[in-house]
C-alpha cells in the first residue's frame, strides 16, 4: 500500500515553545512544593549531562521521575489541564496548513522527542492522523515508570520509528512535505520532497542553515 505522507516536528514547529519544559512549569503551579524539591535534586543531573557522565536519554528519564509519585488520574488531569492552558501556544498558521495538508496527502504525522503520553491525545484531537513521540515504560500503566522504551525519538530514530510503523502496516510511504525548526531532524529533511524550516514561528522553504545552540547542547 502506497501512501503520501506529510510529517511535522512538534516543539517550535507546531507549538511555540518547549512542551516538556512548559509541562513542568504547569506542574509547578499545581504541586509547588514537590516541584521545588525535585528541581533541587535535578540540578545535579544536568551537570552530569554537561560533563558527559550521563547521556541525553538518561537525562530525560531522570527528568520525568517527578511523575512517578502521582496516580494515573492525577497524571491525566495534569495533561488535560496543561493543554487547556498551553494549547493556545500552537502557531496560528498551523490550523490552516493542516487543512491544506489533508487535501494533499493520505496522512499527516507528527514525530517529536516529547513524551508521547503528553502530546498524543492533544494532537489527535486537532486532526493529525498519527503521533510518534518518546515512549516510556509507564505509558498507559496505573503506575508511571520513568524509563524510556527503546530510544529517545530524535534524529535518525524518527526515521526508524516511521520505517517500523510502515513495515508493520505494509505501507510504502513517500514524504511529500516535512516541517521542522531544527537540523536535528536532518534525517527526515533528507527524505522529504519539500522541506520547510520553521524560523521563529514562520514557515520558510528549505532547511536550516546551521545548528542552533539547543542542537549543539542536546541534539548532537
Amino acid at each position: 500500500m502506497k501512501k503520501k505522507i506529510i510529517v511535522y516536528d512538534f516543539d517550535k514547529t507546531i507549538y511555540g515553545g518547549e512542551s516538556g519544559t512548559n509541562f513542568f512549569q504547569y506542574y509547578m503551579k499545581k504541586y509547588p512544593l514537590e516541584a521545588f524539591l525535585f528541581s533541587l535534586s535535578y540540578i545535579k543531573e544536568v551537570i552530569f549531562y554537561l560533563v558527559k557522565i550521563i547521556d541525553l536519554k538518561k537525562l530525560k528519564e531522570r527528568f520525568f521521575v517527578f511523575l512517578e509519585k502521582h496516580s494515573e488520574e492525577e497524571r491525566k488531569n495534569l495533561i488535560k489541564g496543561f493543554w487547556e492552558e498551553y494549547g493556545k501556544m500552537n502557531y496560528d498558521w498551523t490550523k490552516a496548513e493542516l487543512a491544506k495538508n489533508k487535501q494533499e496527502s493520505d496522512m499527516v504525522i507528527v514525530s517529536s522527542a516529547t513524551p508521547k503520553f503528553i502530546i498524543d491525545d492533544f494532537l489527535l484531537s486537532l486532526g493529525y492522523d498519527l503521533v510518534f513521540g518518546t515512549e516510556f515504560e509507564g505509558d498507559g500503566q496505573k503506575k508511571f515508570i520513568s524509563k524510556i522504551k527503546g530510544e529517545n525519538n530524535k534524529g535518525q530514530e524518527k526515521v526508524e520509528k516511521l520505517n517500523k510503523w510502515a513495515k508493520e502496516n505494509n505501507i510504502e510511504y513517500e514524504i511529500i512535505k516535512f516541517y521542522s525548526d531544527s537540523l536535528a531532524d536532518k534525517p527526515l529533511f533528507d527524505l522529504a520532497k519539500e522541506k520547510y524550516w520553521i524560523k521563529r514561528g514562520k514557515k520558510v522553504k528549505g532547511m536550516p542553515s546551521r545548528k542552533t545552540i539547543l542542537d549543539k547542547l542536546f541534539w548532537k
